[in-house]
Formats: structure tokens, C-alpha cells, sequence
């Protein structure tokens, strides 16, 4: 399978979801690479962590499309009888999965773990947090998640920064000039949830001002 160089950003509005729209540099390669050896069928199980707008839910969509949405069951959060749900299903996403201890939800997890790996069906989970950190009570549990493969997501490069913005700034609509990304590129912190944060900032300032977004309307903005 012959990927190009993408990008994906977790933003409403109309964000592209297909794979060709996946960047990859080196902030999240491992996390692409680990989905492309699911779909493959190389894995069956695996998980992808790390900070939110990071891209964990447009891989798992890449995942879904490539099995067929109807052979795929995603869950967020209720993970309570998912066992029941399953039925013809040949793929389980289980996003935010860090969530299970203030969901009581721990045995669940790991009896989905468990039942999966058994009928032989691929499974997917992912996490706000790096796994290894959440402090799971039920040490069969741990003992499970240590046995999948982690791909962790970290915070964006430079290069992926900037594809970021021009990725969400499209994803809106919104032409910008490219004098516009580097003058966000040194004010902006280097983190998802603040590049998410801030272009949301501007889009509306921008309306509201019935302003295009430039330098200028950048730094009214941020006085």
C-alpha cells in the first residue's frame, strides 16, 4: 500500500478525513504506521495515545474505512456490555480509554481485550495519556495493555505545525497568505489543543470584524 505525505487535524467544520489527508512527519509516524500494519492485518490489536486535536480519531477513521463501516463498532466511553454490541463486527474502536477508571469501567476493558484477541477481531483503542501512566487498579489489565503496542502521538514539529495550520485554515475555507503562517508559526504554542485554540480565536474575531485574517487583524486581536 503506497502512502503519500498527509496530515489531519481533530476539527469539525469540513475536515477532510480520508487518508490522503494524514500528514506524517516524525511527531506521529509510528501512530500512521501502526494503523497501516492493522489494516494490512500484520496487528489485531493496537492503541494510539496522545493530546488532544493530535489525530487519534481521523486515524481510527482511516482504520474503519479500510475494514468497512459496516464491519466496524466505535465506542466512546461506554464501555459497559460492549461484548453484547459486537455481533458481526471484524474491527472494536475504544477511544479514550483513559476514562475507564472514573467510568468504573475497568473490567469491562479488559474482558473486550480479552474477547477479541479469542474470535480473532482486530481492536483499536486510544487515549489521552500515554497508557503506561493511567493508573489502572485491575492488574490483569495492565497486564494486557503492556502486551499491545503503544503508538505515541507527540506535540507537533515545526513542519507539522505549519502543515497544521494550512491544513485547518483550508478545512474552514479561509484563504490566508503564507506571510500569515509564519507570523502565527512564532507566536503560537507548540501543541494541538493551542493551535486548535487560537485559529478558533481568530476565526471569530475575524467575522466579527468583517475582516479578512491578516497580520494586522492578528495583532489587533492579540493586544
Amino acid at each position: 500500500m503506497k502512502y503519500s505525505k498527509q496530515l489531519y487535524f481533530d476539527m469539525p467544520d469540513n475536515t477532510a478525513l480520508g487518508i490522503e489527508d494524514y500528514i506524517i512527519t516524525e511527531s506521529n509516524r509510528f501512530a500512521f504506521d501502526l494503523i497501516s500494519r492493522m489494516i494490512k492485518g500484520e496487528i489485531k490489536q493496537g492503541a494510539i495515545s496522545g493530546p488532544s486535536f493530535s489525530g487519534k480519531t481521523h486515524l481510527s477513521r482511516i482504520l474503519i474505512k479500510n475494514i468497512g463501516n459496516n464491519e466496524a463498532l466505535c465506542i466512546d466511553g461506554d464501555y459497559k456490555n460492549i461484548i453484547d454490541k459486537v455481533g458481526s463486527s471484524k474491527l472494536i474502536v475504544l477511544e479514550n480509554i483513559d476514562k475507564v477508571i472514573e467510568d468504573s469501567s475497568e473490567e469491562d476493558l479488559f474482558h473486550i481485550i480479552n474477547f477479541t484477541k479469542e474470535n480473532d477481531k482486530k481492536l483499536l483503542m486510544t487515549s489521552g495519556k500515554s497508557i503506561s501512566t493511567i493508573e489502572f487498579k485491575l492488574e490483569d489489565l495492565k497486564s494486557r495493555l503492556n502486551a499491545i503496542i503503544e503508538a505515541k502521538i507527540m506535540q507537533p514539529d515545526d513542519e507539522l505545525m505549519k502543515l497544521v495550520l494550512i491544513k485547518i485554515f483550508n478545512d474552514k475555507q479561509l484563504l490566508i497568505n503564507p506571510n500569515v503562517i509564519e507570523f502565527l508559526m512564532a507566536r503560537i504554542e507548540r501543541s494541538y489543543k493551542s493551535i486548535n485554540d487560537f485559529i478558533e480565536r481568530i476565526d471569530k474575531f475575524s467575522l466579527e470584524k468583517g475582516k479578512k485574517i491578516t497580520i494586522a487583524l492578528i495583532n489587533d486581536l492579540l493586544k
